[in-house]
């Protein structure tokens, strides 16, 4: 009897066992599925940014509660999936509407974005283009009758708990890449900084006129798709990113982003995203730490 009163007992802490393990498998099952579905957040975002894949163009988009700005509009090819994207997030009011600087590959989505949604603001360089893609744009800001300030060095901006300050240009120039509003966006203790098509001559201008503590940011949206043309050391050193974002076409004629640019980036242990490969990269923050989020 207490041989069979025994193995009784065995039998029974061996179901146990197996319960437990059943419970603890599906315990880790559940923390892997939510691991998927959010992501690598590390906090409670309480503003994001979104760099929307619109091939050989540039276009990002900073999201927090009460507000939306828009840095850039993509490509004329790129303009209906921009619009697809922004309603994708919930936006209906953009406070303000960033266009760096009159190339098609920055401003081919403006009209759609324009004609879309409520913009209550345009922010732009007082730089022209012949393109009829520039003429365009300039109807639908005229149409929507909204606030339009000229992007120049020293310029801020504040829309709530955010504030757009204007780094660049700091004159003008001769070609319209380094005519680029460069503009770091600030939510508490956390910044980004779009470069735009800015370009080496136009950055050590800027770090020379404005001083390179402006220029720290936590998140650094790279100059001209990451050509050798832009992100200098001088520039990096400035800005002491932790994560870069490089908004390029995949197999783009014009090999972005180059090796140069990388390897730079590399060197100063920056993590980097790229939409040709990632996609749409979301970048969050809760104004304290900044992590890669999911789309």
């Amino acid at each position: 009897m207490k041989i069979i009163g025994f193995n009784s007992g065995s039998g029974k802490r061996t179901r146990k066992a197996v319960a437990y393990a059943a419970l603890f498998a599906a315990i880790l099952f559940f923390l892997a599925l939510a691991f998927y579905f959010y992501g690598n957040s590390s906090g409670s975002a309480e503003l994001s940014v979104y760099f929307f894949d619109v091939g050989q163009g540039d276009s990002a988009m900073a999201v927090w509660n009460g507000g939306a700005i828009l840095i850039d509009a993509g490509t004329n090819e790129s303009q209906y999936k921009l619009t697809a994207y922004i309603e994708s997030i919930g936006i209906n009011t953009i406070n303000c509407a960033v266009f760096s600087h009159p190339h098609e590959d920055h401003i081919g989505g403006a009209d759609e974005v324009l004609k879309n949604f409520d913009v209550l603001s345009v922010l732009m360089p007082d730089a022209v283009s012949e393109y009829r893609t520039y003429e365009v744009m300039m109807e639908y800001i005229e149409a929507e009758g909204c606030s339009v300030y000229e992007a120049y060095a020293g310029l801020s901006l504040s829309f709530g708990d955010v504030t757009l300050t204007v780094l660049s240009p700091v004159g003008y120039y001769d070609e319209l890449n380094l005519e680029s509003a460069v503009v770091r966006l600030k939510y508490m203790d956390v910044s980004y900084i779009f470069m735009g098509d800015c370009e080496t001559e136009a950055e050590l201008d800027a770090i020379e006129y404005m001083g390179a503590e402006s220029f720290d940011s936590d998140v650094i949206k790279i100059g001209h798709h990451g050509s050798y043309t832009a992100t200098s050391e001088n520039l990096l050193e400035a800005v002491t990113p932790e994560i870069a974002v490089i908004s390029c076409g995949e197999g783009n004629e014009y090999g972005h982003p180059h090796e140069d640019v990388l390897s730079r980036l590399a060197e100063y242990g920056v993590t980097v995203y790229r939409t040709d490969t990632d996609g749409v990269v979301v970048i969050s923050t809760d104004g304290d730490t900044v992590w890669k989020d999911k789309y």
